[in-house]
């Protein structure tokens, strides 16, 4: 997600004015004032439009008197910004390859043919020994593979006949 820019001096200015407007406060003098808002543009001065909007409205609805920066900085905390729409897009991509790698990962467990899959899919599926790789590179599924013909198991079972 690509962050967002500042708010401007104005749009702080602005947010503090609404906050000021709809939220009592004690009365100080002009030195104190300047101070307080010297204190309220560094602390809240790289914060993005939004977030102070959000913080404004936030302070209105919750808080009987005007915030002090601790509490502009607990209520910005609460922000979450907008989605965008490329985000939603590819977390949609990112959680249909998943469904469909588990689902491939399940059919392969039952038996089901390899098909024809990325190459990432495949080593994920040996590491979870799903599957096993020959050493000829050949993936064979280990539900249906059941290894090379071992001559000693043969003789072993004559043996035990006779």
């Amino acid at each position: 997600m690509q962050p967002r820019p500042a708010a401007s001096q104005e749009q702080l200015a602005k947010h503090l004015s609404f906050m000021a407007a709809a939220l009592p406060s004690k009365n100080v003098d002009d030195l104190t004032g300047k101070m307080r808002t010297a204190v309220y543009a560094n602390l809240l001065g790289s914060y993005c439009n939004e977030a102070l909007a959000f913080m404004a409205r936030k302070a209105c609805m919750t808080l009987d008197w005007f915030p002090t920066p601790r509490q502009c900085l607990d209520l910005i905390a609460e922000y979450r910004p907008p989605i965008s729409a490329q985000e939603t897009a590819l977390r949609l991509c990112q959680d249909y390859t998943g469904n469909q790698f588990d689902r491939w990962l399940a059919n392969l467990a039952d038996g089901q043919p390899i098909g024809d899959v990325p190459e990432h899919w495949l080593r994920i599926a040996v590491e979870r020994g799903h599957m096993r790789r020959l050493e000829s590179g050949a993936f064979v599924s280990r539900a249906l593979y059941q290894g090379p013909y071992k001559p000693y198991v043969a003789q072993a079972d004559r043996g035990d006949a006779a």
